[in-house]
């Protein structure tokens, strides 16, 4: 009796459907929209996310005169969801579903660029490895730039590798128009245009005869992309105290260095992709095979490691979800691994352990409060609930005190997220409003100096944090008024107490 032994997977490859050129990218894109849009809405908005919506409904003009004082890092973003809400209306599923879609575009192109890379499997294993990556699915739903960022690092990187087999001016010419827009988009991108510096360094190294010709096109993309960019690039130099709450590097940066940065919460997650990592690059060094390894190892390492070095140097910018421009590599990286394995069974095993190992977290970051413990949408829902039991014409006044681990921002935050449920109401305290400021949040005036406001109110909430609680000065305030307190909820992080007038 004869055995077979266990085919290959490259022997696999050819009589596969996936081998048709669009089929695999635009499965494997499905795939990453539809785990990112899956439990998309309910989690609670978050101070960040509450950051882009504020900023993004208010009118053209008046965003602009804000990104001049603050937040011009994220300007094309917000233009971008300001049309999407000019379009759609703002609701928390058309702030997120941008970065769904995002990932679901940035899994395709990791196919594509997996593709150019190399003839085997990479590009669709890599693909899968994006997709079930925790700080991708955790990108993916979002209200933020972060799944842009990986797309456009991928896109980057696509065309960089095309440029490079191509002799056509264009592709050069395609290539310092996305770099920069991508710096445009997140200034942080520009390390990724570096990493790619250092591959055509790596072909001129190896005395590649086309690595002098590639090395001036890049430099002369890059360079033109760095003037291009540069008047946006000053812009936000200028605003960097508003990156003040970054911590300083310590020994604690390695922890987010390994897990956090492209794993989330996951320490398995994280052993087995960096052991696959490790392996790739052993494979592909014994089996001299770099070529591969060229292009994604700088666009892995070199953010990172400049991130942190900047950080020691000069000031702190190194936050681990920046660095979630690079999880296209990092998908790359694990897929060498995988595809080292060689045998069909050995790489579906692999993907089905990490399919495993992502479920917890893909299902933990779609509770209600996994956005920093944010409470806010229960919030909005208890609010909502008790203010429809009230009698028509029922006038409703609203004070909002402090929100956590926020020193300027108010509860309103909560408000600006949910505004159904806050809608046709007095702000006692409400200086300047936030789209006349110029600023990010509007400016508050003191309670005792506001208690007019409350003469043709029947209701009043107040809506404050733990932080700063401002429950007991409220109630001394307002009790010799003949304010009495009615009704109390508690929630992670947020109290509500509901006042009525006495008599």
């Amino acid at each position: 009796m004869t055995t077979t032994a266990a085919p290959r997977l490259s022997a696999l490859a050819p009589s596969s459907p996936l081998r048709h050129r669009a089929v695999a990218p635009l499965a494997v894109g499905l795939l990453g929209f539809t785990i990112s849009v899956i439990g998309i809405g309910i989690p609670s908005i978050w101070y960040d996310e509450a950051a882009t919506i504020i900023s993004t409904t208010r009118s053209w003009p008046q965003l602009w005169a804000e990104l001049g004082n603050v937040d011009a890092v994220h300007g094309l973003y917000y233009a971008l969801l300001h049309i999407v809400f000019d379009v759609v209306g703002y609701s928390p599923l058309a702030l997120r579903m941008p970065s769904a879609i995002a990932v679901g575009a940035a899994a395709a192109l990791v196919v594509v660029l997996g593709r150019q890379l190399s003839r085997s499997w990479l590009g669709v294993v890599a693909g899968i490895v994006f997709v079930l990556l925790p700080r991708v699915t955790w990108a993916g739903t979002e209200g933020r730039s972060y799944a842009i960022t990986a797309l456009l690092a991928v896109a980057l990187t696509v065309v960089f590798v095309k440029a490079q087999s191509s002799h056509r001016r264009r592709w050069w010419i395609g290539y310092a128009a996305l770099a920069a827009l991508s710096g445009a988009v997140f200034i942080y991108l520009a390390l990724v245009v570096l990493a790619h510096g250092v591959t055509v360094v790596w072909r001129l190294a190896r005395r590649d005869r086309m690595g002098v010709y590639f090395a001036r096109r890049w430099a002369l993309a890059a360079g033109a992309a760095a003037l291009l960019a540069a008047p946006l690039a000053l812009e936000i130099v200028s605003q960097s105290g508003q990156v003040s709450w970054i911590h300083e590097i310590s020994s604690g940066t390695a922890r987010p260095g390994f897990r956090s940065q492209w794993f989330y919460s996951s320490y398995p997650f994280a052993i087995a992709a960096w052991a696959l990592i490790a392996l790739g690059v052993v494979d592909r060094l014994r089996r001299r095979d770099r070529v591969v390894l060229a292009t994604i190892i700088p666009a892995l390492l070199l953010p990172t490691a400049a991130l942190i070095l900047v950080s020691v140097v000069y000031t702190p910018l190194y936050q681990p979800r920046y660095l979630t421009m690079c999880a296209p590599f990092v998908a790359l990286a694990v897929g060498t691994g995988i595809v080292a394995l060689r045998r069909w069974w050995a790489v579906a095993s692999v993907l089905g352990l990490f399919a495993v190992l992502a479920v917890p977290q893909i299902v933990s970051q779609r509770l209600p409060e996994s956005k920093e413990n944010a409470s806010w949408s229960q919030v909005a829902d208890v609010i909502a609930e008790d203010r429809a039991q009230e009698p028509a014409g029922t006038v409703t006044a609203f004070i909002y005190g402090n929100v956590q681990r926020h020193p300027i921002a108010t509860s309103r935050v909560i408000a600006y997220s949910y505004p159904d449920a806050f809608a046709d109401s007095i702000d006692v305290t409400l200086g300047t409003p936030a789209f006349e400021t110029a600023q990010l949040w509007e400016t508050r005036i003191p309670l005792a100096d506001a208690t007019g406001r409350l003469f043709t109110a029947d209701v009043a909430y107040l809506v404050t944090s733990n932080a700063r609680d401002l429950r007991p000065e409220t109630i001394a305030t307002l009790a010799p008024l003949g304010w009495l307190v009615v009704e109390t909820w508690d929630f992670t992080t947020v109290h509500v107490l509901k006042f009525e007038r006495e008599g």
